[in-house]
């Protein structure tokens, strides 16, 4: 009291904001001063010891401070704020003041203002009301917590929320409070056998570092009753482990934050809920609200909000920033969570530390918990990194037991327990984390980390034969120099696409069967070599089919002098269309719209060179006189030519100029004469326009029209310039890109052979399918909500699976159930690119993975998920087949196209939107022997996360009804695999 008479002389007012500047080992002073400043009617604006004089000043500033009070009247930090500085022991001089405060604040006054934790930037000034502090307290009759305990103990810096919250409990609660001035595991534990401590507060970093130290075996524990842990997510492995290493203490996880308190969810951690924080006691104080602002359903990802009781709290400064988070008495957590069906919450992650990766979003949370798992990591963080394909990539940081780390152990160990879209590309081996006092990992600051130059360590070069040879692997494939084994490939700029470039250059290079999970689980350099020393070379004897084993077609048309080699899809589709008259495997097409000036004559002057510089656009396929029918020869021609449509259509709806592009589009049938390149401009304004370009598909997919954009906006802006357009960028012929694909198909030829072998024909008998034998596609549109999607994805992950693997595994299951069949085959297109030479080229490179999944046994779905997983990763790593020779057995597999990663259509350097392409047909084509096709699935992840999904099915033997009711079977499915 003598110290508030103190401060009332020295001229503080009801109102006020007195700093106070204390060391963590002074909290006797401390709580005298915030005590003393309530009684003036000030405010306490409380620092922590180890915020800087720049942040200490601008915490003064933004509350408005009026002096300092500090142990020291010439506090170093009280200067550089600007403010007079008093000293505690001046302040409690007996001055006559009598036993009655100067003042008496009311329950709305101001009480404290306390900084953030700062892990993603500077902190921010938060004020509470002591209505706020004392919140949950009762006069009449007294609560007394802890009683169980003579002694609690905590290391809680001065300034942090959990370091206030106990200053209110040891004003209030029964047992003692001791005060450790840092977290030291020796001297806590030390403190807890002294005293016979029965509650110990800890934050999760306090908690690895007990049990890592091994202080909580050289100490006696066996007093403690009851551990508190607050400020971050406790990973479940730590959970565990304090709860082995302490049997007889009540673990309980507090959910809270220096904005939300007293808002809180306090529950005990239960090992049958494992990485939940609890539910609250009244559910209506939590809420998870999706992007529209409105509540998700169970199971479902959203933001988390806490209702806070009392008067709200604030930030001192910044408006936008207040209304941001404090909205109405609810408080944002800037946490991502999902609640189960008994209402508890689990943390997906901080809304700030979800890792934006392609399509997908990964969890920093779910990494560290299987970082946090293994035996030999004694504290780990993860973040994400950006990167220039993948938008960003997650990366690691992880302190190491003191018996040591091994770093390829280690990526095993994550390869066995994370997807691949979760794996750190990079792991970083530090000595500490950076943490604030709360103990939360400032990631902003331990991403410069990984930002910075390496040591003056130059690591080991390559020194061994697999090493030298497997680092100008690396470089052709990355571009880029090897300069040590410990290198990693991700690290080197690396990704999934490259990840299989790469197992497929070490499999030609060194005669081994290299799958991506090489590179995924080895990432390093040292390790790849150490697995080729010891890989087994290729089963040799792989030769081509013999003459007699090939089809009559098949083995006439290889025989042909063709202008260039013909890629296995292009055997097919010459094959199918073979087959029957009227057949044509149609184009393949982008729409979109410029909504600036455009010359459209122009724009086709500039195709036109686009098409000269790639000869599978100059590709027809002739038939070849005396030759079976449907045999023909590729023939280059060394002028290109193009079907441009130019209109001017002002005024056309959407649906008509939607027509006129689909008619230019389906005008590319003849693959004797062509043209093999479309190109529509429909323009209703002199910003409006409407453009397609299309490519037939024997001679292009949809990879090329992306190569084949670019390059056109290149030439295209030249010419706008009168400038000459830039020379095509050298590398290998189209020949010799076919070549070296079509090289691979020995070994892939037995692989597949052996998987489908005595495969079914169809999916057959299938329900609502009438006898047709012509084809006339229509489409269903669904949409997947962006929280189901989300979950599905995230329980892929949990299963080291990816997107696609999940919605095959629900399609694949729904086809059994509806079929009675267990022997399925699922058809997906992937881009046949395993060469970064080839994601330059042009051509019909796409391949067709046939998928044979094994649904007997009526597996649920992380059993089937399995088998889809493995059969997906093992058909990936022997891509490169002869499709034409296996296509025939499986003339009606199931087909799933899956697009994770779908960029707008854009022309590059002119103002463009979206076009979006319809999914029906207009041309209808035979099909002898009748069509026992199942509808096609096509999903396409979008930028909200929701997944839009088409049904594309035969008109002629399906209707829409008994489409309808299948896509109502796939929604359930996909809820129920989500998890709701």
């Amino acid at each position: 009291m003598r110290a508030a008479h103190g401060l009332a002389r020295a001229g503080v007012r009801p109102g006020d904001r007195v700093l106070l500047l204390f060391p963590n080992q002074a909290w006797d002073d401390y709580a005298v001063a915030f005590l003393a400043a309530h009684y003036a009617g000030a405010a306490g604006v409380v620092a922590r010891e180890d915020l800087s004089a720049e942040d200490t000043a601008r915490l003064a500033g933004d509350s408005a401070a009026a002096l300092a009070v500090a142990r020291s009247a010439d506090d170093e930090r009280a200067t550089a704020a600007g403010l007079r500085c008093l000293r505690l022991a001046d302040l409690e001089t007996d001055g006559g003041a009598d036993d009655r405060p100067p003042h008496r604040p009311g329950p709305g006054d101001l009480a404290q203002v306390i900084g953030t934790s700062g892990t993603t930037g500077a902190p921010k000034g938060v004020h509470a009301a002591h209505a706020s502090l004392t919140a949950g307290q009762r006069l009449d009759p007294r609560p007394r917590p802890y009683a169980h305990s003579a002694h609690v103990v905590h290391a809680f810096p001065i300034g942090t929320n959990a370091a206030q919250v106990v200053l209110i409990n040891a004003l209030v609660a029964a047992p003692a409070t001791i005060c450790l001035p840092r977290f030291d595991a020796e001297e806590f534990g030390a403190a807890v056998a002294e005293h016979r401590v029965g509650t110990v507060f800890l934050v999760p970093s306090m908690a690895v570092e007990l049990l890592n130290s091994g202080a909580a075996e050289r100490h006696d524990l066996s007093s403690v009753l009851l551990i508190s842990s607050s400020a971050a997510a406790l990973p479940a492995p730590v959970a565990a482990a304090l709860r082995e290493a302490l049997p007889t203490a009540t673990l309980v996880n507090t959910y809270t934050s220096a904005e939300a308190s007293p808002a809180q969810i306090t529950a005990v951690v239960d090992a049958r809920r494992p990485g939940s924080v609890g539910r609250p006691a009244n559910p209506a104080d939590l809420r998870l609200l999706g992007e529209d602002g409105r509540p998700v359903e169970p199971g479902a990802v959203g933001e988390v909000w806490l209702r806070q009781p009392g008067p709200p709290r604030g930030y001192t400064v910044g408006a936008d920033a207040s209304s941001a988070v404090f909205r109405d008495g609810w408080v944002r957590m800037g946490d991502l969570g999902r609640l189960d069906a008994d209402g508890y919450l689990y943390l997906v992650d901080r809304e700030s530390d979800v890792i934006k990766s392609g399509a997908l979003k990964v969890s920093t949370l779910r990494i560290e918990d299987v970082l946090h798992a293994h035996p030999r990591v004694a504290d780990a963080a993860a973040l994400g990194l950006p990167h220039p394909v993948m938008g960003a990539v997650p990366v690691a940081a992880v302190v190491p037991a003191a018996d040591g780390l091994d770093l390829d152990e280690l990526r095993l160990f994550l390869a066995a327990r994370l997807g691949r879209a979760e794996l750190p590309v990079r792991i970083l081996v530090t000595d500490r984390l950076p943490r604030n006092p709360s103990g939360k990992v400032v990631k902003h600051e331990l991403r410069t980390r990984f930002d910075a130059p390496a040591d003056d360590t130059p690591g080991t070069p390559p020194a061994t034969e697999h090493e030298r040879a497997l680092a100008a692997v690396w470089r052709r494939i990355l571009g880029r120099p090897v300069a040590a084994v410990e290198d990693e490939f991700f690290a080197l700029g690396g990704d999934s696409f490259r990840a299989v470039q790469l197992a497929a250059a070490v499999s030609a290079e060194f005669g081994v069967t290299a799958g991506t999970a090489l590179v995924f689980e080895r990432p390093s350099l040292r390790a790849q070599a150490a697995w080729l020393a010891d890989a087994p070379k290729s089963a040799d004897g792989h030769q081509p089919l013999a003459d007699s084993e090939l089809s009559p077609f098949l083995r006439e048309l290889r025989a042909q002098p063709h202008d260039i080699p013909l890629t296995s899809q292009q055997e097919n589709f010459l094959r199918w269309m073979a087959e029957a008259e009227g057949r044509n495997v149609g184009s393949v097409a982008v729409m979109f719209r410029v909504t600036e000036a455009l010359n459209p004559r122009l724009l086709a002057e500039a195709l036109r060179e686009a098409v000269r510089r790639h000869p599978a656009l100059r590709t027809r396929f002739v038939p070849v006189p005396g030759a079976a029918p449907g045999v023909r020869r590729a023939v280059v021609d060394p002028e290109p030519e193009i079907d441009a449509v130019l209109v001017d259509a002002p005024g056309e709806s959407d649906d008509e100029v939607s027509a006129r592009l689909i008619a230019t589009r389906d005008r590319l049938t003849d693959v004797g004469e062509g043209p093999m390149t479309g190109l529509a401009v429909v323009s209703r304004g002199p910003e409006d326009h409407a453009v397609l370009l299309a490519v037939h598909h024997i001679v292009g997919d949809g990879w090329s029209v992306g190569v084949l954009l670019r390059d056109l906006g290149v030439v295209y802006s030249a010419l706008r310039r009168t400038r000459p357009a830039p020379p095509p960028r050298p590398m290998p012929t189209l020949g010799e890109l076919v070549d070296r694909a079509n090289a691979h198909w020995p070994v892939s030829r037995a692989h597949f052979a052996r998987a489908l072998a005595g495969a079914p024909e169809a999916v057959h008998p299938f329900p609502g399918r009438a006898d047709t034998e012509t084809v006339l596609s229509a489409a269903h549109r669904l949409t997947v909500p962006a929280a189901r999607a989300t979950a599905l994805r995230e329980r892929a992950a949990g299963a080291g699976a990816t997107p696609f693997q999940a919605l095959a595994t629900v399609w694949l299951g729904l086809l059994a159930e509806r079929s009675g069949q267990d022997d399925l085959v699922l058809m997906t297109p992937v881009p046949g690119r395993t060469t970064p030479e080839a994601e330059q080229a042009v051509g019909c490179f796409v391949q067709s993975l046939l998928l044979r999944v094994d649904a007997s046994g009526a597996p649920g779905f992380a059993e089937l998920l399995a088998r889809v997983r493995d059969t997906a990763t093992a058909a990936l790593d022997h891509q490169l087949y002869p499709f034409a020779e296996f296509s025939p057995l499986v003339p009606f597999a199931a087909w799933l196209r899956y697009e994770a990663w779908n960029a707008p259509a854009q022309l590059p350097g002119l103002a463009c939107t979206a076009w979006e392409v319809p999914r029906s047909a207009t041309v209808p084509y035979p099909l002898p022997g009748g069509d026992r096709h199942v509808p096609e699935l096509a999903a396409t992840e979008q930028p909200d996360g929701s997944l839009v999904c088409w049904l594309r099915y035969n008109e002629h033997a399906f209707t829409p009804a008994a489409v309808e009711s299948l896509a109502a079977a796939l929604e359930a499915r996909i809820a129920e695999a989500a998890g709701g």
